[in-house]
């Protein structure tokens, strides 16, 4: 927090972290799902005109188009998941920015001189949680990595060389 170079960092990581986690490429996932449900509704065109021409019993049609129901709700279900981890990564360089512009042009004693409100919010925009286990030891997370997992560190002895506290301003 008090480094803006290290801060940068971080907040690089936390989305990389967060990018990779799908598996795959997002955009050849979207393109997979969205011909498959072209092929859902083709195929439910197929069944429709067999079922018009009498070629195909009524059970057998509610079977076919069951299963075609089916396989729509999942690649809605699979898209949706896609659009929303889409948005995740977004709303984070989003915050990214706001903190990098905001923070990181301030002298790291201005952080310290912050009310506990603007504190409170800059570590909501950072997702940053740190939790306090009960040999004293402190545990640092943003956005829900670990802090070894942004830059390497152990999250136990570098959150105390950063100057995190135990009196509630970490």
């Amino acid at each position: 927090m008090l480094n803006p170079e290290e801060l940068c960092s971080d907040l690089e990581r936390a989305i990389e972290l967060e990018r990779s986690g799908r598996r795959g490429d997002p955009e050849i996932e979207v393109r997979h799902w969205l011909e498959k449900l072209s092929k859902v509704d083709e195929e439910r065109r197929g069944f429709l005109r067999l079922a018009a021409k009498g070629r195909i019993a009524d059970k057998e049609l509610d079977e076919e188009l069951a299963a075609l129901e089916e396989t729509r709700q999942t690649a809605d279900r699979e898209l949706g998941a896609l659009r929303q981890h889409e948005k995740r990564v977004e709303e984070m360089e989003r915050d990214r920015d706001a903190v990098l512009e905001h923070y990181a042009a301030l002298a790291p004693e201005a952080l310290d001189s912050m009310i506990s409100e603007e504190r409170h919010q800059l570590y909501k925009m950072l997702r940053l949680k740190v939790l306090v286990a009960k040999s004293g030891d402190l545990e640092l997370e943003m956005a829900g990595v670990p802090a070894d997992g942004l830059d390497g560190g152990s999250s136990k002895g570098e959150v105390t060389s950063r100057s995190a506290r135990t009196d509630g301003r970490s």
